[in-house]
């Protein structure tokens, strides 16, 4: 499908108050889909979380395992939860809109005890698998979302606002998201990454898997097979905002350059990033790029660096 007739759909829906939610439903008719999101968020959040363990790491204990911040709960609790049986006492989640429900929740637990993830919670954080073990047969029993939230001590915050994270907890142990960061505007990316620089904790550490591509090139049903996953560079932003300026569609258009801008204007010290290509890479010549997107950037040495990295992994302390 031509990434415009997506686009265009995705506007329509932007109007109606369901549109978010509209627009998550084809990719939940996929088969298997709850058990691929329970394999997908639990392998995630324990990658990143054995980054804490990071060889370049200027400490090697570790994360502090008091309070955990999850940014972008999204459609699943899965991760918030994985924390929690990694011995996390207190795990805030936050997002822009309440998307979980405990009908979903109890399909994905059911799938957590799947390869090798129990005998890895157990050696990362302070419960036995005999315990883990228990603790998931008791979140499996559970019948709404406050029995969950209570049983783990998770605080969930829909349409967060950073003075809300503040009010459940200003000093954060760990703080990590999962393909987030791309549909946060610029603006506000600046105001976070000044929070996350007086929330983490001395040893606490932040860890951030961004996409960088353009989500219109994203496998799927929709899927524009025509463009290259870095299209959405071509255009001023005027254009872009016509286009996918809604919050459906919104992402920022940045690469893994200017997030690592954002750490040295805060000062955080970046422990490592990890860039990626999970697929075929097809970036832009020089020439193609737009000029709006450039001037995001305040040292930009070669231009073609915006199109280097697919996805990459920003593992940072204080």
């Amino acid at each position: 499908m031509h990434w415009k007739i997506k686009a265009s759909l995705q506007k329509l829906l932007h109007f109606t108050k369901i549109g978010d939610r509209l627009n998550h439903i084809p990719a939940t008719l996929k088969k298997e889909y709850h058990k691929n999101v329970c394999i997908y968020q639990t392998y995630e959040c324990l990658r990143k979380f054995e980054e804490t363990q990071h060889p370049k790491s200027v400490t090697s204990s570790g994360v502090d395992m008091k309070t955990a911040l999850e940014i972008g709960t999204g459609y699943s609790l899965i991760s918030p939860v994985i924390l929690y049986l990694l011995g996390f006492d207190k795990i805030v989640t936050v997002d822009i809109s309440k998307d979980v429900s405990i009908k979903s929740f109890q399909k994905q637990i059911q799938h957590i005890i799947q390869d090798d993830f129990l005998e890895r919670i157990a050696t990362k954080g302070k419960f036995s698998t005999t315990e883990i073990n228990e603790k998931i047969q008791q979140l499996q029993s559970f019948q709404t979302l406050d029995e969950v939230f209570n049983f783990c001590n998770i605080t969930y915050i829909p349409k967060y606002t950073l003075t809300a994270i503040e009010h459940e907890s200003s000093s954060f142990d760990y703080i990590c998201s999962q393909v987030v960061f791309e549909h946060i505007p610029p603006d506000f990316l600046q105001e976070l990454f000044k929070k996350m620089k007086a929330w983490l904790t001395k040893d606490g550490y932040a860890v951030h898997t961004i996409n960088f591509i353009d989500h219109f090139a994203n496998p799927g049903f929709f899927q524009d097979k025509n463009i290259s996953e870095f299209n959405f560079l071509k255009y001023s932003d005027k254009t872009w905002n016509f286009w996918a300026g809604n919050d459906i569609a919104y992402t920022n258009r940045l690469s893994y350059l200017f997030y690592l801008e954002l750490c040295k204007e805060n000062d955080l010290t970046v422990i490592d990033f990890k860039g990626e290509n999970y697929r075929a890479h097809h970036p832009l010549s020089a020439n193609e790029i737009h000029q709006d997107v450039l001037k995001k950037y305040t040292n930009l040495e070669n231009v073609t660096d915006v199109c280097k990295y697919q996805r990459g992994t920003l593992i940072l302390k204080k």
